[in-house]
């Protein structure tokens, strides 16, 4: 009788050892958001030696992280500079025929509710003779 008690308590143990690592990562991956900043102390060079803060954003998975920092930001405006001419102007021709479907569309549904109006009309006329 104890031999049994003894097993079932040790399977109890044993099933809580492997479920606490499983839950414990479900509550890691709480959606939030971190402030950090962050103090370079055995830097080599100048550069190594800037301090860098920021934020991160965490989602439900683990590849849902996105890190918002200094340092990366830092550069923004030499990548701008750098970025080719195509890509604008490609843009631009998107954005134009965005433009003209939507002006497209817009003279149909206009078209659509006068149709619409008309048949009202008619509809009101003929019951009205009855």
């Amino acid at each position: 009788m104890a031999t049994k008690e003894f097993a079932v308590a040790a399977l109890a143990a044993a099933a809580t050892l492997f479920a606490a690592p499983a839950l414990s990562q479900d509550m890691a991956r709480a959606p939030m958001t971190t402030f950090f900043i962050s103090f370079p102390i055995d830097a080599a060079s100048r550069k190594e030696q800037e301090m860098n803060f920021g934020l991160q954003f965490q989602g439900m998975k683990p590849y849902q992280n996105v890190k918002v920092d200094y340092q990366s930001f830092k550069f923004l405006p030499a990548a701008l500079a750098a970025m080719e001419v195509k890509y604008i102007v490609a843009g631009a021709i998107a954005v134009g025929a965005a433009v003209a479907v939507s002006k497209k569309d817009s003279n149909k549904s206009a078209s659509f509710a006068q149709a619409q109006a008309q048949q009202a009309e008619q509809c009101a006329q003929t019951v009205a003779t009855c």
